[in-house]
């Protein structure tokens, strides 16, 4: 059946439609509009048709790997390498071969790859505008903004009204703090091309992050109007108003994706997503209902079984916890992060060899996974390895010196070996980073009061203040308030003031600005 009135959603499309014929630029030509306006499937479909015929073609090449999202099956981005490898072993003096290259590296999560590639295109062809903004889209994965900026900025010297390039710009001035610049380069980018998708909707985001959700929705309806079943909309929007404490509206994005009857791994990180969402409401069973219906709608979905095993720790339920952590890493075997939460789960269930190992294996996949550090340093301080126990503490430090576990773990390794000072300072420092550390504020606590023990009753006050700070955290996250009330009456705080403490204390308090 004719539906003429799909001609006035998209006019300026339907025109490109029926122009396009045989002719290549042509086709290339409706292929960019369908990208330009998220219609990725489409566009790719036209692209492989291209591609086919002239299989060299660098800007069919480039448009293609714009269709190449985040769900797309691995075999396929490495068939896609396959084949610009080959070409850039044809025509090594190609720099549009090796600028492609690069972009599906950076793609494929291989950022060093990719800069090595597009460094070679900029060494050939130092005017290509689009391999200058692949250089800053780079670095805004890196989360390099100004060094991203500059290297757009090059980009636009040549192109100064491509939409794509504008919009990275803004989200690098975003990053920068730079408001007002990110909204005039959006707009830049929607004069450019009133129908360019990702312009609506990154002004869509930035006015609902700014607090303007009328605008910002209006926005988004407009991006959706060119693609109404794009993904990435719903996920961004969903992790938005979570952000910002807007649940039931989070909810809605996730539940309004899977009306439109999205792919099995679409559909399952919806699920999980919904999952968390529960979780952080309260409704652990809605959570668990949630991430198991994402296991099966996805059998090779490592994230479900992963938050399963997390919920399972938090409830000490380690057998439980070590299976569910070993089913996400059977199905995402390199994920380091997996191992080590395997790991802490290994050695809660007392099998400190078998946690070593997971930790020194995430370590082997990733070399900054400092949270393995951190789990070998607990390894070592229950073996009575102080000098180990430092070093892993230390090691951590290296990598993440403004963490508040790293400077927990350090207090811990500290106090071990009764330099209380030094360790006191370690577990302040710690709840500067995050208020809310728990098991920080718990060892401040114990730590003055050791030395209070030890001749130092004059930190009476401050031994207070840390237990205060504990029974603040526990109120504020639902836990028992016991061990602090029971520490705050042994320092001889009254039953009254500690009522007093949870009814009207907030635990950061309000800034004036």
């Amino acid at each position: 059946m004719a539906r003429p009135w799909l001609k006035l959603l998209d006019p300026g499309l339907t025109a490109l439609k029926e122009r396009a014929g045989t002719a290549f630029e042509e086709r290339l030509g409706l292929a960019r509009a369908l990208n330009g306006r998220g219609r990725h499937a489409e566009a790719k479909e036209i692209l492989e048709g291209l591609l086919a015929e002239d299989r060299a073609h660098g800007e069919a090449w480039f448009e293609r790997l714009l269709c190449h999202g985040d769900h797309a099956p691995e075999e396929e981005g490495l068939e896609l390498l396959a084949q610009l490898e080959s070409l850039r072993d044809e025509s090594p003096k190609d720099s549009a071969h090796l600028r492609n290259l690069g972009y599906l590296r950076l793609l494929l999560q291989d950022p060093d790859g990719a800069e090595l590639s597009l460094q070679q295109s900029l060494a050939l062809q130092g005017q290509d505008a689009k391999a200058l903004e692949l250089m800053g889209l780079l670095h805004l994965h890196r989360g390099q903004a100004p060094e991203a900026k500059a290297w757009l900025l090059k980009a636009l010297s040549l192109q100064p009204k491509d939409p794509r390039t504008l919009r990275l710009l803004a989200i690098a001035l975003e990053q920068m703090g730079d408001w007002t610049g990110a909204e005039a380069q959006l707009l830049a980018a929607l004069k450019a091309d009133e129908c360019y998708y990702w312009g609506w909707h990154a002004l869509g985001e930035q006015l609902l992050k700014r607090g303007d959700l009328e605008e910002g929705l209006r926005c988004i309806q407009k991006a959706r109007s060119l693609h109404i079943g794009d993904p990435a909309s719903y996920f961004i929007l969903a992790e938005i108003f979570s952000e910002q404490g807007h649940l039931e509206l989070a909810q809605g994005q996730l539940h309004t994706l899977m009306l439109l009857a999205p792919p099995a791994p679409v559909l399952a990180e919806a699920q999980a997503l919904l999952g968390e969402l529960k979780r952080d409401m309260g409704d652990r069973d809605g959570a668990v209902s949630y991430f198991s219906l994402a296991t099966e709608t996805d059998p090779d979905a490592a994230n479900p079984w992963a938050a399963l095993g997390d919920m399972a720790r938090e409830e000490n339920r380690w057998e439980d916890a070590l299976r569910c952590y070993r089913e996400a890493l059977m199905r995402e075997p390199d994920a380091s992060d997996l191992q080590v939460q395997l790991g802490y789960a290994l050695l809660e269930s007392k099998q400190s060899t078998a946690a070593e190992q997971a930790f020194l294996q995430a370590l082997e996949l990733d070399p900054g996974e400092y949270s393995a550090y951190l789990g070998l340093s607990e390894i070592y301080r229950f073996a009575n390895r102080r000098e180990d126990q430092m070093s892993m503490v230390d090691q951590a430090m290296a990598l993440a010196p403004q963490d508040a576990d790293v400077w927990n773990a350090k207090g811990v390794a500290l106090e071990v070996t009764e330099r209380w000072k030094e360790a006191t300072e370690a577990y302040e420092k710690a709840l500067t980073l995050e208020h809310h550390h728990r098991k920080a504020a718990n060892n401040l606590g114990f730590v003055l009061e050791k030395r209070m023990n030890h001749g130092e009753p004059e930190l009476r006050g401050r031994a207070v203040e840390a237990w205060k700070q504990r029974l603040l955290i526990c109120r504020d996250e639902g836990q028992s308030l016991k061990m602090a009330t029971d520490h705050l009456a042994q320092l001889g705080i009254h039953e009254d003031t500690l009522r007093e403490w949870l009814r009207n204390e907030r635990l950061v308090p309000d800034v004036e600005v």
